[in-house]
């Protein structure tokens, strides 16, 4: 997971001197609460994203991963449970980088970019 945010972070905020990340696993109910709590969103998500503190050349954030949405999505999507926690820090550094999935065309450009990185950080 390090590496990949290592990746993205050097390609989409090549500014950034400094990028320092928390990651979090949590249950769906923890980060339920925490979505509630912090966002006002009464419902499941897999990943949330928080920017700490930014500057030019420095980025502090935490990204909060639902340890169970991970599990079901590497079942429904038959890949490793792995790369899926990896997955999920890639699409928080993009949201931190600026990218967003709030519609349709936003989600697919998005999407088009975590595969790529997919690709790129996949063992051969």
């Amino acid at each position: 997971m390090r590496e990949a945010a290592a990746r993205v972070a050097s390609t989409e905020l090549p500014e950034l001197k400094e990028f320092t990340l928390l990651v979090v696993a949590m249950s769906d109910d923890e980060l339920l609460e925490l979505n509630q709590t912090s966002l006002g969103h009464n419902w499941l998500t897999d990943v949330i994203t928080f920017e700490i503190e930014r500057s030019n050349e420095s980025l502090e954030a935490e990204i909060y991963i639902s340890v169970d949405r991970a599990k079901e999505n590497a079942q429904r999507f038959k890949q490793d449970f792995e790369l899926e926690l990896v997955h999920l820090v890639v699409h928080g550094v993009l949201h931190l980088a600026g990218y967003d999935d709030k519609n349709e065309a936003k989600k697919k450009r998005m999407r088009i970019r975590e595969r790529w990185y997919l690709a790129e950080l996949r063992p051969s």
